[in-house]
């Protein structure tokens, strides 16, 4: 994975130095000193909560500095997708697997995009997290482990999800976090932004600066700051200039704004990553204006709804198989495409024969018909040259594919290997809905080492930093793909790593 954002890119991106641009602006005279502890952890989310349970539990002195009104970040959000290798659960099951087994398959399903050393310490690891969260109680739904769904799948069962998603494995930290906030030995603050690092002059970070919603500053001293405050998902702004690809849809969790990222480039960290964002397929938007909620997300899999439509890009050409069996092809093929949308295109025999693209459990057929020419990215004409020109394709183009398309329907030979093509675009009126790509996270974020340590462009640790969870990029562990699981467990395991035996404090 390259670094390529480091310190100047960092004011380049902010347009300042490095304490106006990471937000620490001095409000109302001289910051207040906080006391000193032996950990500092920015975000209180996947992987802040077990590093702060595990360092109190071997008797540091903890803080946590929580944007937001209460704990679990995306958690709350997310659907709880874990895997593991060599699990108790699946030594009950009788599946055999292996830290090793899992590393190549993940090197496998990311084509070799993953970080080798970031993924090595997340599979190697994965066992004794998964282990201590269902030691604990967390139960997962009774026919997990599964290889995987509709993404590329593992070549063994270690695959679960929790029953209520990622509430499940809150709950169970919730357990864990209360004791130890109740006797005294983790501190939280609630509604405090961490606006600055603190660095000596060696360049050691010993502090974090953080401001209250009532611009009260304080300064808070540690012995080690971790940085775990998510991506920059919900920050239009920096989350394009790090992914390098278009912010279409705003569902991501609202305090995933970057500000740690930020704070980690202040510091002399740099960013990697930039390579590996992988756009999801399938967003149907519900407003014109970018970025806009998502209306409903189309995944289409054929083994459960077969198509009869076809998926042209902006030019009015396909692109892709639409049979095909694999949402990572047709998530790789999108890449490849002007501002990576496309249109599914069809006609009114295909509309009154599939299943429709709006899910019927909330559309009525009648509703979805009346959406075309009366919502954004919907589109209804009699003709092809007319839907051509609601939908912005060329012309010419778009006869073209459709002819093609018609011609592969009727020999039962398709210039894209497709099988199922039981109608021929062929019967008015016309229909196209635009699909954009759309994200929950970001696949870019701060660089670290094996350590988890925040590095420098030149590799070198920045001393007293750490990063974990979704700051660190989730490229960093599914490269550009989507691996089932790859996002929650290393953040798990991540902070529990941290708290357990990386960080360095007094006993």
């Amino acid at each position: 994975m390259v670094g390529d954002i480091g310190r100047r890119g960092f004011l380049a991106i902010t347009g300042g130095s490095a304490a106006a641009a990471s937000g620490f602006v001095p409000t109302s005279g001289a910051a207040q000193t906080a006391k000193k502890y032996d950990v500092i952890i920015v975000g209180g989310g996947n992987a802040g909560l077990p590093a702060a349970i595990f360092a109190a539990q071997r008797g540091a002195s903890v803080l946590v500095i929580e944007a937001s009104g209460g704990l679990g970040g995306t958690l709350i959000m997310s659907s709880g997708q874990m895997s593991a290798a060599g699990t108790k659960l699946q030594k009950s099951k009788g599946i055999e697997d292996n830290p090793d087994i899992f590393y190549d398959d993940v090197m496998r399903i990311s084509h070799n995009t993953a970080d080798p050393v970031i993924t090595r310490l997340a599979v190697d690891n994965s066992a004794d997290t998964f282990d201590w969260l269902t030691d604990l109680g967390l139960d997962v739904w009774p026919d997990h482990p599964v290889t995987g769904t509709t993404h590329e799948p593992y070549s063994r069962r270690r695959y679960a999800w929790g029953l209520e998603g990622g509430i499940s494995i809150l709950n169970i930290l919730m357990q864990q976090i209360e004791p130890l906030i109740e006797s005294g030995k983790i501190e939280v603050l609630y509604g405090r932004k961490a606006r600055e690092l603190i660095q000596n002059g060696a360049g050691r970070v010993t502090g974090v600066a953080s401001v209250g919603e009532d611009g009260t500053i304080l300064h808070h001293w540690a012995s080690n700051v971790v940085l775990t405050s998510g991506g920059c998902a919900s920050n239009t702004e920096l989350y394009e200039k790090l992914e390098d690809i278009s912010n279409y849809n705003d569902d991501s969790f609202p305090y995933s704004q970057g500000d740690g990222i930020l704070l980690g480039l202040s510091a002399g960290g740099h960013i990697w990553g930039k390579n590996t964002h992988i756009p999801l397929f399938g967003g149907i938007l519900a407003e014109a204006e970018y970025p806009s909620p998502l209306l409903q997300i189309f995944r289409p899999w054929p083994p459960e709804r077969p198509p009869f439509e076809i998926f042209v890009n902006v030019e009015g050409k396909r692109f892709v198989r639409e049979d095909v069996p694999s949402h990572d092809l047709i998530e790789q093929s999108l890449l490849k495409q002007t501002d990576t949308v496309c249109w599914i295109v069809f006609d009114e025999a295909m509309f009154e024969t599939a299943k429709p693209v709006m899910n019927p459990d909330i559309w009525s057929r009648g509703e979805y018909r009346s959406m075309f020419n009366n919502r954004p990215f919907f589109h209804m004409a009699d003709t092809l040259p007319e839907l051509a020109r609601l939908a912005g394709f060329d012309e010419q183009a778009f006869a073209g594919t459709v002819a093609s398309f018609n011609a592969g329907q009727a020999s039962g030979k398709d210039a894209f290997e497709r099988q199922h093509m039981p109608l021929p675009f062929a019967k008015a009126p016309y229909f196209a809905i635009k699909l954009h790509s759309w994200k929950y996270t970001s696949y870019s974020g701060l660089a670290v080492d094996g350590q988890l340590r925040v590095t420098t462009e030149e590799g070198q640790p920045v001393p007293g930093l750490y990063a974990a969870g979704e700051i660190i990029g989730n490229g960093s562990t599914m490269g550009r793909s989507v691996c089932g699981g790859m996002s929650v467990t290393p953040a798990l395991t991540f902070g529990r790593l941290l708290g357990q035996t990386i960080l360095d404090f007094p006993a």
